[in-house]
């Protein structure tokens, strides 16, 4: 009888140990701080980045970015339109509206004029932080075969993750090549 209760007591306190463990083991599981990462493949890519709860990689960024960039100014009157409605695939909802009123504009002016566009980039500047970055390049504008126009020019991209993708929240021509993420303000 003794070796009976004894095997018992030794059983219940396995159970109760084991319990406790496995206790203790989902409050660590839910309290723990860390967070979920994810890799994400852009359109093209040509280099590794992850994606976290609300943020991706600087080199995600990058990759969009420059992608996205060509998609609005590297254009033909034949392939604006293409490119305007790939690009707006990459649009937060809130900004699709005033996104398609300035790409509108700008792809009647391309198809009015006859004329055809494409940035050399020459720098990418990322703000991981805040999610954005700027590109700076030269903007070449041709008419026919003659280049009518060679404009240094940057803009900032915003971006946010919504819905499981990140999507552009934001675009901005940046008045201050130096300091392309400083808002300009009116005095």
């Amino acid at each position: 009888m003794a070796v009976t209760l004894g095997v018992r007591r030794w059983a219940v306190m396995m159970f109760t140990l084991s319990q406790s463990a496995l206790l203790l083991m989902l409050i660590a599981f839910l309290t723990r701080g860390d967070t979920h990462r994810e890799t994400l493949v852009p359109p093209t890519t040509h280099t590794t980045f992850w994606i976290d709860d609300d943020k991706v990689s600087k080199e995600y960024l990058i990759e969009m970015g420059v992608f996205l960039a060509q998609l609005y100014f590297d254009v033909t009157p034949q392939n604006v339109d293409f490119n305007h409605r790939t690009l707006k695939s990459y649009i937060d909802p809130r900004f699709y509206g005033k996104l398609e009123i300035e790409a509108g504009a700008y792809a009647q002016k391309i198809k009015a004029d006859n004329a055809s566009t494409f940035m050399a980039i020459a720098m990418v500047m990322p703000d991981e932080a805040k999610q954005r970055i700027a590109v700076q390049g030269v903007l070449n504008t041709y008419l026919g075969d003659s280049r009518t126009s060679q404009v240094n020019k940057t803009y900032v991209f915003q971006f946010a993750q919504r819905g499981g993708r990140v999507l552009l929240t934001g675009m901005r021509e940046g008045k201050n090549a130096a300091r392309p993420f400083e808002e300009i303000t009116a005095p």
